[in-house]
């Protein structure tokens, strides 16, 4: 089915979440749900209220044009096919709703790039749910604290710190006169998330498989952590510098921001996306200033800093607002994002399909919609317990 009927039937869902059908239009989608076992489970997916609220928080957080621009640019999208198209209009924010189910819908069918016949699937015969919010805390004395088992609350006291644990958050509250230097880690596991606020004020997201070490209030003339994974920082504008020590030997300083930091050290690259303020990034003897919507890329292979301009920060921060924005991305790319968020294990038989996907799908999904859509594309999946087999 070409790109355009995809549209038509795209524009029919939106307009049914959001203001309803006319009798004609309903035939036309109920036959269209009928025709083919897939198509309800786009639809199913797409009238989650989870996943659109996600795609609505996201879509207030960048512009309409830009993001419907994303969408169909990646998809070949006739921009003179009649579809619920962002404009001027709805930049008011009780719009947006619209608007984010038009591009939602519309990126779930860009998924299915190479619109192959449907395949048989193993993706729904064990249902895998998405990961939440799941992290453990090591105190100074050792003591490590499952914070998803834990009540909200005050959870600990670090000297004159009182660590309280809200609903996927920690917040350090430090009175004036402390004067211990302690250092507490915030560990995620595959499948986990958490946020934290720290002793000045500086908010921390971090990702899963991530691990952040910090002091329980900062001394001295600097602010310092010890990053792996990924995070995304809104650090607290101070005279004391901020910085991020990373396990490749770099580091990040800043004094007031927002930047992400993608340091696996299962990925190719290590990436700093600068939000805005600025950023200096070193690297043994070198250093480099980012400006808002720059990046920085260190391969693990062959250390050297390259400066990317004007790349996608919605793109890199998506994770941050619950969603996976795949932008030409290849298939082993985007299982590894997907298997530290599902805690699954991932394997590779044969010839892997060497198309690439763009989309962008909600991480509150369960595995298998996002599975059943890859495999449209003819990317074929078996399940076995917690593995993935990709051929």
């Amino acid at each position: 089915m070409e790109t355009e009927k995809l549209l038509y039937y795209a524009n029919l869902i939106s307009r049914q979440i959001n203001h309803g059908l006319t009798p004609e239009e309903e035939l036309a989608l109920n036959a269209w749900l009928d025709a083919d076992p897939s198509n309800q489970l786009v639809y199913d997916g797409l009238r989650e209220e989870n996943a659109q609220h996600s795609a609505i928080d996201f879509m207030n957080s960048l512009s309409v044009d830009a993001a419907w621009n994303k969408v169909s640019a990646a998809s070949g999208i006739n921009q003179s096919v009649p579809v619920v198209k962002p404009s001027a209009r709805f930049r008011k924010r009780f719009a947006w709703g619209a608007v984010a189910a038009a591009v939602l819908v519309a990126s779930f069918f860009i998924l299915r790039t190479e619109m192959n016949p449907p395949v048989q699937s193993s993706a729904t015969s064990f249902e895998i749910s998405p990961g939440g919010n799941k992290a453990t805390l090591t105190l100074a004395d050792g003591k490590v604290i499952a914070l998803d088992a834990v009540a909200n609350g005050d959870i600990a006291a670090e000297g004159n710190v009182q660590v309280i644990k809200l609903d996927g958050a920690l917040q350090y509250n430090a009175s004036k006169d402390n004067t211990e230097i302690a250092y507490n880690t915030i560990q995620t596991p595959r499948g986990g998330k958490y946020q934290l606020v720290m002793s000045d004020g500086t908010l921390a997201w971090l990702n899963a498989a991530s691990s952040l070490r910090f002091p329980v209030a900062f001394k001295g003339n600097e602010r310092a952590v010890e990053l792996t994974g990924e995070a995304y920082f809104e650090v607290k504008k101070s005279s004391k510098p901020f910085k991020v020590f990373l396990q490749n030997g770099s580091q990040i300083e800043v004094k007031g921001t927002a930047f992400n930091v993608n340091a696996y050290n299962d990925e190719e690259i290590m990436k700093a996306t600068l939000v805005e303020g600025r950023i200096n990034f070193l690297m043994q003897d070198k250093s480099q200033t980012l400006v808002p919507g720059q990046q920085i890329r260190v391969r693990h292979q062959q250390p050297g800093m390259q400066v990317v301009d004007d790349v996608d920060v919605e793109e890199e921060i998506a994770w941050k607002n619950d969603l996976f924005i795949f932008k030409a991305m290849d298939v082993k790319s985007i299982m590894r994002e997907i298997s530290r968020w599902y805690d699954i294990d991932v394997v590779y038989k044969g010839k892997i399909n060497p198309e690439t996907f763009s989309g962008i799908v909600s991480r509150k999904s369960n595995l298998s919609q996002v599975l059943k859509i890859m495999e449209e594309g003819g990317v074929r999946f078996e399940i076995e317990g917690r593995k993935i087999v990709v051929f």
